[in-house]
């Protein structure tokens, strides 16, 4: 699982390294109202997204490892990166994804599993 986790985050850390990553990222939260039609378009758009997470917590069980929760990694993983990209602050040089993949995996399952 910490393999797939680092592969996954290193996509979105070399989006946010572009100009290009971040203004999308921060034209998507700022165009966005908090009404309950709209939440429902941010939640199908995100949907793509929480399917590769999915989809890797679901090969990690098959594997007999216990992946964290869904709601664990969105708040380890993605909300880190996207606060970076919405507030233009590139993620380090070196290290980040297996920094906050292992942050992660540590915090919610103790040792790392790989």
């Amino acid at each position: 699982m910490r393999g797939d986790l680092i592969a996954w985050t290193q996509v979105g850390v070399e989006s946010i390294r572009t100009t290009e990553g971040r203004l999308l990222i921060r034209a998507v939260a700022l165009s966005m109202p908090s009404s309950s039609p709209t939440r429902e378009e941010r939640a199908q758009q995100f949907q793509r997204r929480l399917a590769s997470i999915e989809s890797i917590r679901e090969r990690a069980a098959a594997r007999d490892e216990n992946p964290p929760p869904l709601e664990e990694i969105l708040d380890q993983l993605i909300a880190p990166l996207y606060i970076r990209a919405i507030f233009a602050i590139d993620p380090p040089d070196t290290g980040s994804p297996e920094r906050l993949v292992d942050r992660l995996l540590d915090r919610t399952h103790g040792p790392r599993a790989t």
